[in-house]
């Protein structure tokens, strides 16, 4: 089949690199290298130099707030400047960040100069994030197929993230809830139970990979803005703090309240030397606790309180389903207590468990979390509780891509008739070889505790011989103490391997025999992925 232009034209506009990178592999596609020539920076393209026999390709980041890079400036500049462009054909992969407000803004700025002059897109214009390796796969695909005849295929072919945040969340129906933990046995502390939680984001745009995270807008509670008017003295109260933030209360905040009433132990806590003592107060405490234990009614009123409060923040979750989905899962823990006679909840938590109405939400890309680019490389996940949640997404994405590989999954938990999350699910994968070996670490099971720490011990020549093939280890559990655990109970494997020689296999520096040099040199390797809260 003959190919629809004489010559592709591959400009790019690059910042870091990436649009470079992209463009200089375009270049080297067999279909059409002998139909390339020299990749060119877009500043040194030439408009006057391309006619209709000709394909433009252009592949650009945008900089910063959607400004354009430094070498694709004057190119848009020399766009904008021209009469008419009929007969200019062209497509366009931009890259960008939906953490700006502005994402892909140079190049949709271009897009629409290019075809306000009268220049034809063979594929709608890309707006990539910065995961966009399966955009640049699929897009390279249709060009093909452009470049062979198959005009119809690039008409169709829509690859465009919508870019997300604070100020535009998207607005997700809750399609399940469902409890995966069974109440705790007689005699047993009571625990929070653990659910799932399935979000509808169909037509949302949102593009996300297993291991980024969701940011989730809660609403805050009506009681607690009903019993902070109370004590204000003022219902104007409740509808005026429903989008401050009411429980993550920051020392400036604690600084002026100090300020405004003079109140001695706020003072005092507020010191460097009372650091852990504040921390230790302010940990389940919200804004009514500290006016109530340090202000009296007539020294605050909502004037300040507006003043001083940010806005309410988002609280984030791993995501525990594949991307290029309809339905988002999350994995989270209920949080519910008393405190001074007052029932507590987890803000978030408790918004996505009752909530009625859609959920506010919005993705971030969390490339440290996501597989490695190596599809052989082994993997060993260790979760804690409902740290599971991105390692049984990276299990998901990894079946929906039809990648096979080694995998070890050590679970921890309390107890395995209560607390064995997605048990079905993982034993299936262990059934079908998705999941080489499941260990699990069940602290309340036995007569003394046991943690995954324990387990690795237990199982370590299997998990050796693991990370001796170049396998990436995935964490996430509590930020407190797993990664000490984990770290020092990997190195510990080395110990015994030290006392009998090391082999040619070891990730060991063998001119240090220390065994505590695994964990960082597995770091500096690149292969440990932690996510601790």
């Amino acid at each position: 089949m003959p190919a629809i232009a004489r010559r592709l034209v591959i400009g790019f506009g690059s910042e870091s690199g990436n649009a470079q990178a992209l463009a200089y592999s375009l270049a080297c596609n067999p279909l059409w290298k002998d139909a390339t020539g020299p990749v060119h920076e877009l500043n040194a393209l030439s408009l006057s130099q391309m006619d209709k026999e000709d394909l433009l390709v252009i592949v650009s980041s945008s900089f910063g707030d959607g400004e354009p890079p430094a070498n694709a400036e004057q190119f848009l500049a020399r766009v904008q400047q021209s009469d008419a462009l009929h007969g200019l054909r062209y497509v366009l992969f931009g890259l960008g960040d939906t953490g700006y407000p502005n994402f892909c803004g140079f190049t949709k700025q271009l897009d629409a100069a290019l075809q306000e002059r009268g220049a034809q897109a063979l594929i709608p214009r890309v707006d990539a994030d910065t995961d966009y390796a399966d955009f640049f796969t699929q897009w390279q695909a249709g060009l093909m197929q452009v470049w062979q005849g198959q005009l119809e295929a690039g008409a169709q072919l829509m690859l465009r993230v919508t870019a997300y945040g604070e100020d535009n969340a998207f607005a997700a129906p809750v399609l399940e809830r469902k409890c995966l933990s069974l109440p705790a046995p007689d005699g047993c502390e009571s625990e929070c139970a653990a659910h799932h939680i399935r979000l509808d984001v169909r037509g949302s745009g949102m593009a996300w990979r297993a291991g980024d995270t969701l940011h989730v807008l809660a609403k805050n509670e009506p009681q607690l803005l009903a019993a902070i008017a109370c004590w204000l003295g003022d219902a104007e109260a409740i509808h005026a703090l429903q989008t401050k933030e009411l429980r993550l209360i920051s020392k400036t905040v604690l600084r002026e309240i100090a300020g405004k009433t003079g109140h001695v132990t706020l003072k005092e806590l507020l010191k460097f030397s009372k650091r852990k003592e504040l921390d230790a107060y302010l940990f389940g405490a919200d804004i009514l606790d500290i006016l109530e234990d340090f202000a009296t009614p007539g020294q605050i009123h909502l004037d300040d309180l507006l003043q001083w409060l940010s806005p309410r923040l988002p609280r984030a979750y791993s995501i525990a389903s594949p991307g290029a989905s309809d339905y988002l899962d999350l994995c989270i823990r209920e949080i519910r207590h008393s405190h001074r006679d007052r029932q507590r909840n987890g803000m978030a938590t408790h918004w996505l468990l009752n909530a009625t109405e859609p959920i506010q939400v919005y993705c971030r890309s969390n490339p440290g979390f996501h597989l490695p680019q190596d599809v052989q490389a082994p993997l060993i996940l260790i979760g804690t509780g409902t740290g599971i949640a991105p390692l049984i997404g990276l299990l998901r994405e990894m079946q929906a891509k039809g990648q096979h590989r080694r995998v070890c999954l050590v679970f921890g938990e309390k107890r395995s008739n209560h607390d064995f999350l997605y048990r079905e699910e993982l034993q299936a994968l262990q059934a079908s070889a998705a999941l080489e070996c499941l260990i699990t670490a069940f602290s309340r099971d036995g007569d003394s505790k046991y943690y995954v720490q324990h387990a690795i011990a237990e199982h370590g020549e299997q998990l050796r011989a693991l990370v001796d093939s170049g396998a990436h280890i995935y964490v996430c559990g509590n930020k407190t103490h797993l990664e000490k655990a984990v770290a020092g109970a990997l190195n510990a494997l080395y110990v015994s391997v030290l006392s009998q020689g090391p082999s040619d296999q070891t990730v060991l520096d063998e001119t240090d025999k220390t065994p505590a040099v695994l964990w960082p040199s597995l770091q500096a390797q690149g292969r440990i992925h932690q996510e601790l809260y």
